[in-house]
């Protein structure tokens, strides 16, 4: 089933005007009738549709066989060998987030399954397809939308959200607009949720925001959609890990800190208290400061720069 009524064509026929859609080439119409939803570049669902702003997307784009379709700017126009929909815009983000938020999908009839030795206190509010797994520990005042699967032995303490929307604003046809988030919130075994925290779903259908096995997750932090979160990760008190970022195994975030959209924080790495970390942290690398760079070096400037004041 498609999110947009009478299908995908109809929705870029109606938009044309506003997004300045070049005409369809006719021999794509049939990948336009397989679009279901859109997703990134890397999405593995059926029928998605994507963005690509720039020619590293693209590549990811075409090596993807669940893309059907891809919005691109004139300066990546061109057939596709593989019968993909190339769509052409003069304003493809625009076009792209507008076809997004006009998605609709069926509400799921499926309420929440509790295991039979999972505690949960009176005062949770649980809404929609959320499935908690045997010895799990919900506490006081504790929110969780569906669709939010939580593993064996999880625990996740007072006041903590799991499965909201989170901050994905655009501009669209001249007015500020919130991008819905479809997707839903994968928590592993083991893992501890501290009074607090806020987990964002995802924001495409059928995809998950993902807690790893054992990791923990401090009290106020905000880890945004899609976000991984490897297992036996320490993500400490109010961090901000925002949309896409990869956090690795057993990686260390420190209080406060901040990791940028959609970067990649290596296996075993550490992210010093404060930090502002704006590029990727390799496997074991060690990181502090505003932006955030190799922590020796940050240690010996400091030290020098005291010495100096002294």
């Amino acid at each position: 089933m498609t999110a947009w009524e009478g299908g995908l064509a109809h929705a870029l026929a109606a938009a044309r005007d506003a997004f300045g859609i070049g005409a369809p080439d006719p021999g794509t119409r049939q990948a336009l009738d397989r679009a279901r939803q859109t997703g990134f570049a890397w999405t593995r669902r059926e029928g998605v549709v994507c963005l690509a702003a720039d020619r590293r997307y693209l590549a990811i784009a075409l090596d993807n066989p669940s893309v059907v379709a891809v919005i691109v700017p004139a300066a990546l126009a061109g057939a596709d060998p593989k019968g993909r929909a190339m769509i052409v815009a003069e304003r493809p983000d625009e076009l792209y987030h507008h076809l997004h938020a006009a998605q609709r999908f069926p509400e799921s009839a499926t309420g929440p399954q509790v295991d039979s030795s999972a505690s949960l206190d009176p005062s949770a509010v649980l809404r929609g397809d959320v499935r908690i797994g045997a010895g799990s520990s919900i506490g006081p005042r504790v929110v969780l939308d569906g669709p939010l699967r939580i593993g064996a032995n999880v625990r996740i303490e007072a006041g903590a959200i799991l499965g909201c929307d989170g901050l994905y604003a655009k501009d669209v046809a001249g007015k500020r607009v919130h991008m819905p988030h479809f997707g839903g919130v994968d928590v592993g075994d083991g893992a501890f949720v501290h009074a607090g925290a806020v987990i964002v779903r995802s924001a495409v259908r059928g995809e998950a925001t993902r807690i790893g096995r054992g990791a923990h997750i401090g009290v106020m932090s905000n880890i945004g959609h899609d976000v991984e979160v490897g297992d036996g990760a320490t993500i400490s008190s109010n961090v901000v890990v925002a949309g896409r970022a990869r956090i690795g195994a057993r990686a260390w975030i420190g209080a406060s800190a901040t990791i940028s959209n959609m970067l990649r924080i290596g296996d075993d790495a550490e992210v010093r208290i404060g930090a502002v970390v704006i590029q990727d942290v390799p496997d074991g690398g060690d990181v502090s400061g505003n932006f955030a760079r190799g922590h020796a070096g940050n240690m010996k400037r400091y030290l020098k720069e005291s010495r100096d004041e002294a």
